[in-house]
């Protein structure tokens, strides 16, 4: 009898400690608000180049579509000119993610276990997390000339987080001058 209760306490325990490690765990732990950039480039083979196109699939989707335009943006802010004949680069964007669910908690309006508290019950929101990479290609060779990369929270709500994209991209651009 002793020895089936202490094999049950110690099940008991083992069960008790295990730690759940998925894209489910809390956010703020896993995952930072913004994004982490990088970037590789041959500015030498850049530097005389001034026209680009933008290149989207058919299958493009919506987030990828909207990060392609801001690059487009970001390139003709930077002295870059978009042409659709005898480009000398070729740009185009991909995300690469994985989507998330993380659970919020509810809120109590007053202090105390009373009735009379407004509660509001837990809610899941939902997002990706994971990596957009801008590409710059000579046009002629396909040689990758510049590569950006931003790795952190893409979406949350199932909303572009356009605004750190931006940011990122800024600060990938800056690269480029």
């Amino acid at each position: 009898m002793k020895t089936i209760l202490a094999v049950l306490l110690t099940i008991f325990a083992l069960c008790s400690c295990k730690v759940s490690d998925s894209v489910t765990a809390d956010q703020r732990t896993k995952y930072s608000e913004k994004l982490t950039v990088d970037q590789i480039t041959k500015s030498s083979d850049l530097a005389d180049k001034k026209t680009f196109k933008v290149i989207e699939t058919k299958d493009v989707t919506k987030n990828t579509a909207q990060v392609n335009r801001i690059f487009e943006k970001k390139l003709i802010e930077n002295g870059f000119a978009p042409v659709d004949e005898n480009p000398e680069l070729l740009i185009q964007s991909v995300i690469t993610s994985v989507d998330f669910e993380k659970e919020v908690l509810g809120f109590s309006s007053t202090v105390g276990l009373t009735d009379s508290n407004s509660y509001s019950p837990p809610r899941t929101e939902y997002g990706q997390y994971g990596k957009v990479i801008f590409l710059i290609q000579d046009a002629k060779t396909n040689e990758v000339l510049w590569m950006g990369t931003g790795t952190g929270l893409l979406t949350a709500n199932e909303v572009l987080n356009s605004k750190e994209i931006k940011f990122a991209l800024n600060q990938l651009i800056a690269g480029l001058k």
